[in-house]
């Protein structure tokens, strides 16, 4: 029986992925030269893509690290001398943090308990803040930042540098960049693709802070620092030898989401998640993790399970279907679906069938 997956990540491959895999090992694509005028006609194909697809504007670069991971380190790295304000609702905004502690700065965090957002109501102020990082769609708890909050804390603090992680929530989300600094994501989640390539999304403003700390005598980095990689961006290259499969198949991603339609993915995704949430809140034996709808992820659905979790993720299994199991301490006992663009409606109909016929 084939296995569907709809784990976080990685999870189940875009169609066109498979067919793209082929096509790159027939041409050549994985022995070609990283400085050869065949890899940039790769680079440049995946950035034009990604432009149409999340509407980057052109003062922003698109940058390729090893993971988003690594796009944290850069970016504390690169654009904070002392201080960091991080809002942590979950493992990977506590790693984001825990980055910043780890470069030596003074981080703080605002933090939200485990399904639940934060009270924005009254606004935010971080005069000492150089740059404000939040996780906009937490992988661990299935909560989401709604984007208008967000912006809400680069009008609050101007002077800020504004980093968001839309690790899970890309291409889904699609954020106003001219109130965004700094965006990053790695491929093997809502792009459908093989682990190892990390997508940088920085606006000038970044590079300049930079430029500024290292002519302090800041240490920002070696090869992979922002003032090297936007250099050889501007040329469509790497510093170093990079991913070239992973460019390669995220311009084909890209370029078929294009053409499926951008918006029409997005209309499905929140069509695709309100059946998973509406499927577990009429399962006797489940409740939505995140309580109140307005924090919900449309992409990482969580259901608390309880001592259920191992039976339902098993009955899921008997249909194909492959969910994740909860994060950290919370493993044995939620379940955690993937709602990406390459999960079809009609799978998410039989899932949603299982999941509210529980008991």
């Amino acid at each position: 029986m084939r296995k569907i997956y709809f784990t976080p990540g990685p999870t189940e491959l875009y169609p066109v992925v498979h067919e793209a895999i082929g096509e790159a090992l027939a041409g050549h694509v994985c022995s070609i030269n990283h400085r050869s005028s065949e890899f940039i006609d790769i680079y440049k194909h995946a950035d034009k893509g990604l432009r149409e697809l999340l509407g980057i504007p052109d003062g922003h670069r698109i940058l390729f690290l090893s993971s988003a991971t690594e796009c944290m380190d850069r970016l504390v790295q690169n654009c904070v001398e002392r201080n960091s304000q991080h809002f942590v609702n979950g493992s990977f905004a506590e790693r984001f943090y825990r980055t910043s502690l780890e470069l030596g700065r003074n981080a703080k965090a605002v933090k939200a308990e485990h399904g639940h957002g934060f009270e924005f109501e009254s606004g935010y102020s971080f005069p000492e803040a150089e740059m404000i990082c939040v996780t906009q769609n937490e992988t661990s708890s299935g909560v989401a930042v709604p984007m208008e909050r967000i912006y809400r804390l680069k009008q609050d603090n101007p002077d800020a540098l504004l980093a968001i992680d839309i690790v899970t929530s890309a291409p889904y989300v699609k954020p106003d960049f001219s109130m965004v600094d700094a965006a990053f994501f790695s491929v093997q989640k809502g792009f459908g693709m093989p682990a190892g390539l990390g997508v940088l999304i920085a606006n000038e403003k970044t590079a300049e802070r930079a430029h500024k700390l290292k002519s302090k005598g800041v240490n920002i980095g070696s090869y992979h620092n922002l003032i090297t990689l936007f250099e050889y961006a501007d040329k469509f290259q790497n510093p170093e030898t990079p991913n070239v499969l992973g460019i390669y198949l995220l311009g084909k991603v890209c370029g078929y989401l294009n053409e499926y339609g951008a918006e029409k993915m997005r209309t499905e995704t929140e069509v695709k998640a309100a059946e998973l949430y509406k499927a577990i809140e009429n399962s006797p034996a489940l409740k939505p993790l995140v309580r109140n709808p307005s924090d919900r992820s449309m992409t990482i659905v969580i259901a608390d399970a309880g001592d259920r979790q191992k039976a339902v993720r098993e009955e899921l299994l008997k249909s194909g279907y492959v969910a994740g199991s909860g994060y950290g301490k919370f493993k044995d006992s939620e379940i955690r679906i993937a709602n990406f663009p390459m999960h079809r409606v009609e799978d998410v109909n039989v899932i949603s069938e299982i999941l509210s016929s529980t008991t």
